[in-house]
């Protein structure tokens, strides 16, 4: 792919860094949902050659596009400074093996806040259709994080 690798915004919204940042761009955030694309292709990371990128690596696209959510929060100072800790999901369910060639679209939707120390994300990945809504549904679960202010 010809793109630019990394949305420089990311930089600002979460400490992930290559090569275990697995998120390209950002396509929104806001105080309760986010979404990003993904590039799949032989330059990405797990990426193997004839079959692509193994479905379960979703499982970190979800939580760097859910920890755009906590970034943005900090930024509009919403929250404090915090550490994010994936507990676990829920009813992922992965509807192929392999990430093929293409873009794919993370999306997040913050479900509850338990105080400051639990959060739960319903999120998806879908194969990208650019400015159309609805691509194929290719994941989904919900995560559960934990949340440890700084100190």
């Amino acid at each position: 792919m010809t793109m630019q690798r990394y949305d420089a915004r990311i930089f600002d919204l979460i400490p992930h860094r290559p090569p275990m940042l697995l998120i390209n761009k950002i396509e929104s955030v806001t105080q309760s949902a986010s979404s990003a694309l993904v590039y799949i292709d032989s330059d990405a990371p797990f990426y193997e050659p004839g079959l692509g990128v193994p479905a379960w690596i979703g499982l970190e696209y979800m939580g760097q596009t859910a920890a755009l959510i906590a970034g943005y929060q900090l930024q509009q100072g919403l929250v404090s400074p915090h550490l994010g800790f994936l507990l676990g999901t829920r009813a992922f369910k992965a509807h192929c093996a392999y990430f093929t060639a293409g873009v794919l679209k993370v999306s997040c939707q913050q479900q509850a806040l338990v105080g400051e120390g639990l959060a739960t994300f319903k999120c998806i990945i879908e194969n990208y259709a650019g400015e159309a809504e609805g691509g194929s549904c290719l994941a989904e679960a919900n995560l559960s994080v934990f949340r440890r202010e700084i100190t």
